[in-house]
């Protein structure tokens, strides 16, 4: 039987996002511990079936079901390096801690376009991980603001943040030396917050930024719809406009 090419289809490993832990309702042995969570894929946020995650060096390995979810347990505790595989075209191994009598949950994102991203392992040490790739697509789904996904940004390449944020219907000001993302706060006009991969810019930094490089943005034009994580300053009520890189 004559086997495929390894990279016969092009395929990323995006983001692997460790999201926290939570205690084992039963402990088969003091020292065993448990892996959990799902896989997506970074363009569409959809689940991803038929994606291996493996420990290496045991025999336990679990493939993501139709809702992308996986589980594996009886692990040993410890310094561990697990390994994704899917339809051996990609492989990614990486290092990982396991806690006795704990769960691990992991949020793998894979980018099946593969558009030239290098892969990248983000870990997020807090039980929640907004501040990634993995929670656009958690609040894509809650309804509020405006998203722009990898497959949206993909029909815009060449456009600069000011043309994406003119699109979506935000006002740009400009003096002599640099345009500014407004949005309206109660009675007044204000500047929106910019932030990239979590991390707060400049608002004056808009000019800067090219959509060819973002794989997500989200669009808050009004203050109580930004997420709190992302609100900036007691009494802020002015939008924020989030943007994720693609490496």
């Amino acid at each position: 039987m004559k086997r495929r090419p390894l990279l016969q289809r092009p395929l990323y490993l995006l983001s692997l996002v460790l999201i926290g832990w939570t205690p084992l309702l039963v402990q088969a042995q003091a020292d065993s511990a448990r892996l959990a969570g799902s896989v997506r894929s970074s363009i569409n946020g959809l689940p991803i079936a038929g994606v291996m995650i493996a420990v290496r060096g045991t025999q336990v390995f679990d493939v993501s079901d139709s809702a992308g979810a996986f589980a594996l347990a009886g692990l040993p505790s410890g310094r561990q390096m697990i390994r994704i595989l899917y339809r051996d075209s990609v492989w990614h191994e990486q290092n990982i801690d396991l806690k006795p009598a704990k769960t691990l949950r992991l949020s793998v994102l894979l980018d099946l376009d593969a558009v030239a991203l290098a892969p990248i392992v983000v870990e997020a040490r807090s039980i929640r991980a907004e501040r990634s790739l993995a929670g656009f697509y958690d609040r894509k789904k809650r309804g509020f603001g405006r998203f722009y996904t990898f497959r949206d940004l993909e029909r815009r390449r060449g456009w600069t943040l000011r043309s994406l944020l003119g699109e979506a219907g935000v006002q740009i000001r400009c003096g002599p030396a640099y345009c500014l993302p407004v949005s309206w706060g109660g009675t007044r006009s204000c500047i929106m917050s910019l932030f990239l991969n979590g991390m707060r810019l400049s608002p004056d930094d808009m000019d800067v930024i090219q959509v060819d490089d973002l794989a997500g943005v989200e669009l808050y034009k009004r203050g109580f719809d930004v997420p709190p994580e992302f609100q900036w300053g007691f009494g802020n009520n002015c939008g924020a406009v989030l943007m994720w890189r693609r490496s």
